[in-house]
């Protein structure tokens, strides 16, 4: 049997593999082999990928990385993060692996939102769904103050910055499929949840003003081994900066904890 624990970090909206740069060294550092998959079209300049990107589907997505993870020699821990913790679910119930880590998960199918607790994501994209066919746009980034507000509240000016610089264009498709599963025929982000049967770890951010807060309860409670965790004073972007360590120390107990990696 391989020895290799691989671990696959899913990106986020408007992100690349690259984004991970920090928390890819983390999990390296406590041996694992790391793979940072960037989603279709997503390497390219943010013009240059915007309308390739604008009509993959999130089963493109999904497609994408389960063949992935269907060449490892060992099932992996799959680990995602915004959109990219949707993802790894929607992977999940399709390959074997041993754990899966959604941080500040995008909803599945079936999560009813409290219109209250959506300002922030409404902030973010809600103009993208006023104009004639979204699902053939590009979803563009928003605008640094936005991105400041709304995803990076409790970075310093330097990391925000830094990471903002990297954004590229998001699937208009992707976002209608995750906002109105009910119009989508194909339940591109409908999660089977009873499939997934390893231990599962749901890591909400106390100061994320991008998702709303009970999505990651919720999505937590679908699962039969799911956990949920807070991460205090940290915004969406919790395996990043300060909040990096946190995020990984809570992984790591709930690793030894579940013996995840004894799974395989």
């Amino acid at each position: 049997m391989p020895d290799t624990k691989h671990v696959v970090l899913i990106h986020g909206t408007w992100c690349r593999g690259d984004s991970w740069g920090p928390t890819r060294a983390a999990f390296e550092e406590r041996g694992y082999t790391v793979h940072t998959p960037t989603l279709r079209y997503h390497e390219l300049p943010l013009q240059e990928g915007a309308m390739k990107i604008a009509p993959l589907s999130m089963r493109d997505y999904t497609d994408d990385l389960v063949a992935l993870v269907h060449s490892l020699d060992s099932p992996p821990l799959i680990v995602g993060l915004s959109l990219g913790g949707l993802l790894a679910q929607l992977v999940a119930a399709r390959t074997r692996h041993v754990g899966v880590v959604a941080a500040c998960p995008v909803q599945a199918a079936g999560f009813i939102p409290n219109p209250t607790k959506m300002r922030g994501g409404l902030s973010l994209v809600g103009r993208h769904y006023l104009q004639p066919r979204p699902w053939a746009k590009p979803l563009y980034p928003p605008s640094f103050e936005q991105f400041r507000r709304w995803i990076a509240n409790t970075q310093t000016e330097e990391v925000a910055r830094e990471f903002f610089a990297d954004l590229v264009c998001e699937s208009g498709r992707a976002y209608c499929e995750a906002a109105f599963p009910f119009l989508d025929r194909g339940k591109a982000t409908t999660v089977n949840f009873a499939a997934v049967t390893t231990p599962v770890l749901v890591i909400r951010a106390e100061c994320d003003r991008a998702i709303p807060p009970q999505v990651a309860p919720w999505t937590a409670t679908r699962y039969q081994r799911g956990t949920y965790v807070e991460i205090p004073r940290s915004d969406h972007l919790v395996f990043f900066a300060e909040a990096l360590p946190v995020t990984m120390g809570h992984i790591d107990d709930w690793i030894a904890k579940n013996h995840v990696f004894a799974l395989a």
